[in-house]
């Protein structure tokens, strides 16, 4: 499923507006001054620029969420990342008193966690990656190569090439790639484990092929997730 993170109004003059909801009912208006989110996944600790973040919340539990403090980390692009912080906390301000009160978001008790900013959703067909731990994201063909190796010899078409790029069956077995020129590769893939670029968040992502699910040139749709609980109100911070 792709999700569509809700907006919210707040100026903000250096740190990043953000709006948190905690699972006692408190909400936070403020900015946050983490700069980078580090998130302990399937594929490693991946680095997230805050700049890239649209929307936190807690995994659904079921299958793929095994962990209490497990999240799905939504990014502009549409893009879902799953996995649990790497630190517990996250700094951030907000307005009370007359001035800036530091506090540190502890994400077990997260319930939401929206940024401002407008998405930004690709146009045409992307490359979409799928994986077993829950992964949903966006690729960038032009910096993403597929390493596959046959009787012929060893190829290594950037996704830009390619018409498709799949499993015959068993991930782990031999793969079909189509190219725009219309050659067809069949082989195993050089290594247990692809790469990909990423257009946005992490600059990329590993995931072994015992965990792959779907690598596919698709549309990319946005489904809006449910409004926040409460209305947002407007605030206006004084300039400093």
């Amino acid at each position: 499923m792709i999700a569509l993170f809700t907006a919210f109004s707040l100026h903000s003059h250096v740190d990043t507006a953000v709006r948190a909801t905690l699972s006692d009912g408190q909400i936070l208006m403020g900015e946050v001054r983490t700069k980078m989110l580090r998130l302990v996944t399937g594929s490693g600790l991946l680095e997230v620029p805050l700049a890239d973040v649209g929307e936190v919340v807690p995994a659904k539990r079921g299958e793929l969420a095994t962990e209490a403090r497990e999240v799905d980390v939504w990014l502009k692009n549409g893009s879902e990342l799953r996995g649990t912080w790497a630190e517990p906390e996250l700094a951030m301000a907000i307005a009370v008193g007359g001035a800036n009160i530091g506090v540190n978001l502890p994400m077990n008790e997260l319930t939401r966690f929206q940024l401002q900013g407008a998405a930004r959703w690709p146009s045409g067909p992307v490359y979409r990656m799928r994986t077993t731990w829950g992964d949903d994201f966006l690729v960038d063909p032009a910096k993403t190569r597929v390493q596959l190796e046959n009787q012929l010899g060893s190829f290594a078409p950037l996704l830009t090439e390619c018409r498709s790029v799949a499993p015959i069956n068993d991930p782990e077995g031999d793969w079909r790639i189509e190219l725009e020129t219309g050659t067809v590769l069949v082989g195993h893939l050089k290594e247990d484990r692809v790469t990909l670029a990423l257009p946005m968040g992490p600059k990329e992502v590993t995931v072994p092929l015992k965990n792959f699910v779907s690598l596919r040139l698709e549309s990319w749709t946005p489904v809006p997730m449910a409004p926040p609980p409460m209305p947002v109100e407007r605030m206006d911070r004084a300039a400093r």
